[in-house]
């Protein structure tokens, strides 16, 4: 089963074009939102949603700037998505999500807006 979620992956990147966590990050969001949480809460929390066997998440932070990036990658070292999170108030955290599956209006990163919503409005 692991195997052929691989393969699928694999596949994927194939058909879609292999994009680098840099390239994809060049891309238009497939969605914007903005959640009252502090944003390293939020990446926190989005890094651990995002882990399982068959992808890499890596959380960077930023302190200074007030910001965080989750990279979402496949295990041939390809971008599947990628959460730019930032402060843009005392209270407020915008996250913007790109994905290698389409950009605005694709209906891409559903998934991914389910996480973030987990994580910015905690029950």
């Amino acid at each position: 089963m692991k195997y052929i979620a691989m393969l699928g992956i694999a596949s994927s990147c194939v058909l879609m074009g292999c994009q680098s966590p840099g390239e994809l990050g060049q891309s238009a969001p497939a969605w914007k939102a903005v959640y009252q949480v502090p944003y390293e809460r939020m990446a926190n929390c989005i890094a651990e949603a995002e882990r399982s066997g068959m992808v890499t998440v890596t959380p960077s932070t930023f302190p200074q700037e007030q910001r965080a990036r989750v990279v979402v990658t496949a295990p041939t070292g390809s971008a599947l998505g990628v959460y730019d999170i930032r402060q843009i108030s005392g209270r407020d955290t915008e996250v913007l999500y790109k994905s290698i599956y389409g950009g605005p209006g694709s209906g891409a990163g559903s998934g991914a807006l389910d996480k973030a919503d987990r994580c910015g409005n905690p029950a």
